[in-house]
């Protein structure tokens, strides 16, 4: 049974899940600023000892290292996080819309 190849993305189709990305990665980190749920898990995983190590690791010495080493892994996070949800929103949508 052949394959066939996926069609290619329109122009359109990929700034719009980029614009996507961004805001879903905006909104990620500022749930951080708004929720002391989040908050609190983000101030436990950073005093784990992996952290402590990964501090070491980045040579993150003092405390204005160690913060900019959790603010780059934040971003990080919610960027991945925001690729996912868009990933799977644009199947998901795929699956329902007539092939054009």
């Amino acid at each position: 049974m052949p394959t066939h190849p996926a069609p290619t993305p329109s122009v359109a189709r990929t700034l719009y899940k980029t614009l996507a990305v961004v805001v879903l990665s905006a909104l990620f980190m500022l749930s951080l600023r708004f929720s002391a749920t989040v908050a609190g898990l983000v101030d436990r995983l950073a005093g784990t000892g992996l952290w402590l190590a990964v501090y070491r690791l980045a040579g993150a010495n003092d405390a204005t290292g160690q913060e900019r080493l959790i603010v780059m892994a934040v971003a990080l996070v919610c960027c991945l996080l925001a690729v996912a949800v868009v990933e799977v929103a644009d199947r998901l949508i795929s699956r329902r819309l007539p092939p054009s």
